[in-house]
């Protein structure tokens, strides 16, 4: 199962850690984590060309923590679409994907 969380300081959201494997399929036609990986890492690149922010970012397989992330309001929303594409997975994959926000 893929593991998104979403840690939050004063309202805005700090960091972002995805773990895990979704085994929804085989692996290279897996189209849970196809998903998952095009949001995230989409969303990452958007928002390091949006703010030119020194992210910090530790990946590995099956592994991405970004910290550091920008508070301004246009990367905020960016970070809120994320979480709702995510959500959005998870409500018709919940056996493969949990998202959860730590406010």
């Amino acid at each position: 199962m893929i593991t998104a969380n979403f840690h939050y300081k004063n309202n805005k959201v700090e960091s972002y850690e995805i773990s895990g494997h979704a085994f929804a399929g085989e692996p290279g036609e897996d189209l849970v984590c196809a998903a998952v990986s095009a949001v995230t890492f989409g969303l990452t690149n958007s928002i390091i060309n949006l703010d030119e922010s020194e992210l910090s970012i530790k990946m590995e397989d099956g592994y991405l923590l970004v910290e550091n992330l920008p508070t301004s309001e246009a990367a905020q929303t960016l970070i809120y679409g994320m979480i709702t594409s995510l959500h959005t997975i998870e409500e018709e994959q919940f056996k493969y994907l949990t998202v959860i926000e730590n406010k």
